[in-house]
């Protein structure tokens, strides 16, 4: 295992980006898009837990697809990098948040809230990775996936609001997998030693 307190910054984040997987964000778009599909066709009679399971799924889903890929070793590269534990802790502190969106979906009696607040919360951890991975995608795709939810959820209609919050945070997940650094490219920019 690599001393990661004698290694630099830059170092770490090429570490930390070459361990990663694109796996995540193809799982946040389909996760996203089945939630928006469901809130489309359920409308109010959606189960309360939907929501909870589109933000918690990526992860499941992303293992899934790179032991297809036969990636899943990836998962396990990097352990012991500052910087993926403060992201694992970010996702801790995220995972702390979400109480108080229930308590104000409970307070409000609007399922579309709970989608709202969640999918801005999911986001919100691509603000880490992104700086874990020097990476400006990861903040873009959280600003931008934060002004479309907001944005859907104050314009669209009550029938079609929760479902169009979905799609928004499915299709900020396009950005994502086309503007986001790719492991390769850490790997590629080691330097020689």
């Amino acid at each position: 295992m690599k001393d990661y307190a004698t290694i630099s910054l830059a170092d770490a984040r090429r570490d930390y980006l070459a361990s990663c997987t694109t796996a995540m964000p193809i799982a946040g778009l389909l996760s996203w898009s089945v939630l928006a599909i469901a809130a489309g066709l359920l409308g109010d009679r959606l189960p309360s837990f939907a929501p909870f399971a589109a933000a918690a799924a990526p992860v499941p889903i992303a293992l899934l697809i790179d032991k297809a890929r036969g990636q899943l070793h990836v998962w396990g590269e990097g352990r012991g990098n500052p910087i993926g534990q403060l992201f694992m802790r970010f996702i801790t502190v995220v995972a702390l948040i979400i109480p108080f969106v229930i308590i104000a979906v409970q307070a409000a009696q609007e399922l579309d809230l709970l989608i709202l607040g969640l999918a801005i919360l999911a986001g919100l951890v691509w603000v880490p990775h992104g700086w874990g991975a020097d990476d400006p995608a990861g903040f873009t795709h959280f600003v931008l996936r934060a002004l479309l939810c907001y944005a859907a959820y104050l314009l669209v209609p009550d029938p079609a609001r929760g479902a169009a919050v979905a799609a928004a945070a499915a299709l900020t997940y396009v950005y994502a997998i086309i503007a986001m650094k790719k492991p390769a490219s850490a790997r590629q920019s080691r330097p020689a030693g």
